[in-house]
């Protein structure tokens, strides 16, 4: 069975002003909020991109790619 993690241990406060400064960042850079290239697309493709390698290495023992690379055909 999978578990799973409580979340961040930040106060319902320091998630909502983090979460406004990545807005006011990304608008005072031009970029979108969503859709191809905005903030959200690119923030949900971060977080997903490290939870699979945080996942690959716990299943592997190391980052697909690095060193024991081609040790169980991976790669």
């Amino acid at each position: 069975m999978t578990e799973t993690i409580e979340p961040m241990m930040m106060g319902e406060d320091d998630k909502q002003a983090l979460a406004h400064r990545l807005v006011d960042q990304a608008r005072e850079a031009g970029v979108d909020l969503v859709g191809p290239g905005g903030l959200l697309t690119g923030l949900t493709k971060q977080v997903l991109e490290a939870a699979l390698e945080e996942e690959l290495t716990g299943l592997f023992g190391h980052l697909v790619g690095s060193e024991g690379r081609g040790v169980i055909g991976v790669g």
